[in-house]
């Protein structure tokens, strides 16, 4: 079933490796941003007091 909805995708297989820079190139800005960002989230929640946490539930 597989082969019979994926016949015609890649016949014939491209000449070169299409690279979607229009996605990576943002992506690849946000991530340096992205990953301290949830990193100090994280600290600064584990800091709170259980019970404060559940309160803001």
């Amino acid at each position: 079933m597989l082969v019979k909805v994926l016949t015609g995708v890649f016949d014939p297989p491209p000449a070169s490796p299409a690279v979607p820079g229009a996605y990576l190139g943002p992506t690849a800005l946000a991530v340096p941003i992205a990953v301290p960002a949830a990193a100090l989230n994280g600290i600064r929640r584990a800091r709170r007091p259980a019970i404060e946490e559940l309160r803001d539930l």
